[in-house]
Parts: C-alpha cells; structure tokens; sequence
C-alpha cells in the first residue's frame, strides 16, 4: 500500500507567522489554489506507478479538512468506481502549544524555530510524549486494520495533517518495524531525512501541500514487524519521496494581499469569468 503525508495548504496563521498549533485557522487564497493543484497531481497521478487512492484520513481542524476535501473532490471528478470522502480523525491535529497558541515566533527580531521543544510541555504545551499517544491510537485504529486486511500495492492512503504531528506519527510508524526492514530513498532525494545506527528518523519540515511518499508491502524474506498484526505479515516500508512539492512548480502568490487572504467560498475565481452561465433545459 502506497502512502502520503501531506501538510495541509497554506493557512492565514501560517501567513501571520503565530504557532497555530489546535487554533482552527482557514486556509488563504493561495493555500486553496496550492490544495487544488495538490488535488489535481494526485488525481492525474505522477507516474503510472502512482496507484489510485482509496482512503482519504484528515485532521478535524479545517485547514486540512478543506485540504483533503479538495483531493477527494477531485478524485471523484475524474476517476470513475471508488468515490472518496474525508475521514475526520481528532487524533491527527497538530500539537497543541498552550500558552504560545496564537503567539507570533518573529518576535524579537528574529524567526524562531518552526516548533519549540516539544518535550517539555512548558505552558502547557502538548509533550511528544503525549503526541506519540495520539499517533499510536490513530495507527491502531485505523492503519493497522488497514495492513491487516490487504497489503495492497495498487491502492494508496492519504493522511492529511500538520508537519510536527505527521513527524511524530511516521516516527511512531518506524518504531514498529523491526531493524532493516525502513528502506531510504535514493541519495538524490533524501531531502534531508537520515539515519543512524539505532537513531530515529530526522525528517526535514513539510512545506505547505508537500508530502512524504512511501510504500508498505509484503516482502517473503522480510522480519516480521511489530505493528499488531493477526497473523503477523513480513512487510517492507521503502520511502521514495521527501516534502515533495512538484505540483507547485510555477505557482506564484496573488499580489495585493489577496493570496494571503482567508479564502472566501462565495468569491468567484478567473476562470468564472470567462465561462458563460449554462442555459436551462427545454422544458
């Protein structure tokens, strides 16, 4: 089975530059356009070894709901059979930064990092600990019956989330494999993610729609794995994209402030302009 971890597009917090964290920030203009065009790659598929998608999980927070709409939309619209909808998982939400909630990281004259340490909880802030909680619950409820039912290398899983908790929940998805059985990409696109000798995964941050491509497949010769599963299946998790971001090439922001602008459902887009209004059927 053919996963992606995607970001959800480009909200009005992340314009803003505050920790959104839980905060449900809508997506701006040009996040929309960056979810659309996400939603279009996907559907067209990248190469004729991209299966089709089957199962579509989001974040509960908007800006990867309207994010995962815009692929299932899309993959309904252009691909007959299996029609996809959202599958809302609270589990998913991004880290919630307590007191920093809403809190700008530019002050001070300097951006400061994109998340602060994680592991202390300070102002009560969510802990990794707690994090890594809510990324074993979603795997158990819902990767893990997946797995179990049909390794299937002519389907894919989008999950749709926020870059610190999707880092903690591919971290969790390693920690179940037994050692040598996480496979890198090649050199050339690494993209920043390395390994060491018994270390963790570092995984480079998501860019807005960008996603992390992998595949879990059942392999003869592969340990078993510790995910849970009944009867336990060899399988092999090979990665072969990191923060990819091809379906934005040429995208560029709307000037004037209006890309960075919380988008409007009532607005009408360029297109609209130039399609005249269907006539209404004999009667």
């Amino acid at each position: 089975m053919r996963f992606l971890f995607i970001r959800h597009g480009e909200s009005v917090d992340n314009v803003a530059g505050v920790y959104a964290g839980s905060r449900d920030s809508p997506l701006t203009t040009h996040g929309v356009l960056q979810a659309r065009r996400l939603a279009s790659h996907l559907a067209e598929g990248v190469n004729a070894e991209s299966p089709p998608l089957a199962h579509v999980f989001s974040s509960t927070l908007r800006r990867a709901v309207k994010t995962a709409q815009a692929i299932c939309d899309t993959h309904n619209e252009h691909r007959d059979g299996h029609r996809l909808s959202v599958v809302q998982v609270a589990d998913l939400q991004e880290r919630h930064f307590g007191a920093r909630e809403g809190v700008s990281f530019r002050s001070g004259g300097a951006a400061a990092p994109a998340a602060p340490d994680v592991r202390a909880g300070h102002d009560g802030a969510e802990t990794t600990a707690a994090m890594k909680r809510r990324a074993d619950s979603f795997l158990d409820d819902y990767i893990v019956p997946l797995l179990s039912c049909d390794v299937d290398e002519h389907v894919s899983c989008a999950v749709v989330a926020h870059g610190i908790i999707l880092a903690v929940l591919f971290r969790a998805l390693v920690a179940r494999m037994p050692h040598g059985t996480v496979g890198l990409p090649a050199e050339q696109e690494r993209n920043g993610l390395v390994v060491g000798d018994g270390a963790p995964f570092v995984l480079p941050s998501w860019s807005n729609t960008g996603y992390l491509d992998f595949v879990v497949r059942s392999v003869v010769d592969a340990p078993a794995p510790s995910l849970g599963l009944t009867p336990s299946l060899p399988l092999l998790l090979s990665i072969r994209r990191v923060n990819c971001t091809d379906h934005l090439r040429g995208l560029r922001k709307t000037r004037g402030g209006i890309g960075s602008a919380a988008f409007d459902e009532r607005q009408r887009t360029v297109d609209s302009f130039f399609t005249r209004p269907q006539p209404p059927p004999p009667p």
